[in-house]
């Protein structure tokens, strides 16, 4: 999930993608190594502390200390004796200038921003404390009276389970479609031909 995310470790190899909702190789066909900013920012001699690798033949850091809000940055959830979190991520841009405020001793406000795009309602956000909602949305916009365009997809769903829950719709006689034609490569691209005398809107 870090190699996807494409801030902290360069990958090679077939490290899957979060969008399509492909899962990477296995690890004996992947590889990986800190990319620039990674060195810059969460790598020092030091005070890093390592262990031997697996082989003995080289050491790896066991903790990275870091000087940068990174898990603000990439986002992180998990559940522990039934407390739940999630933690959205949030632009690289806006972390740097709110770390600059906030060293400066002046006040900041920073919302969540999600690196494959879609809509985001953050009116009941509650500055991300408990009870908070975000409303997430694809972006979808009519090409002609037959056929609409979806470019960008909320956060955490892949193109996969949105064709899915289209074609649920479908069959669960809620929307009328003739067909759907996944698109994508490295940018989103769903077309859904409309049936017809069905209203794009």
């Amino acid at each position: 999930v870090l190699g996807q995310k494409n801030l902290l470790i360069d990958t090679q190899g077939n490290w899957g993608d979060s969008i399509l909702g492909d899962k990477a190789a296995a690890p004996r066909y992947i590889e990986a190594r800190l990319s620039d900013f990674s060195l810059d920012v969460i790598f020092n001699d030091e005070i890093t502390e390592v262990q031997k690798s697996y082989d003995s033949r080289k050491e790896e850091p066991i903790v990275f200390p870091n000087k940068f809000p990174i898990l603000l940055a990439l986002g992180a959830e998990g559940i522990a004796v039934g407390l739940s979190t999630k933690i959205l991520p949030h632009n690289f841009n806006e972390l740097i200038k709110a770390s600059i405020k906030i060293l400066q001793n002046k006040p900041t406000k920073i919302l969540p921003d999600f690196q494959n795009g879609g809509i985001a309602d953050f009116s009941q956000y509650n500055r991300g404390q408990k009870g908070g909602k975000v409303r997430l949305r694809a972006i979808i916009s009519i090409l002609d009276n037959k056929r609409l365009v979806i470019k960008s997809v909320p956060y955490q769903i892949s193109t996969a389970s949105l064709i899915e829950s289209i074609l649920k719709a479908n069959d669960n006689g809620k929307i009328k479609i003739n067909r759907i034609e996944d698109n994508t490569a490295e940018d989103v691209e769903i077309i859904i031909y409309l049936k017809s005398g069905v209203s794009p809107q």
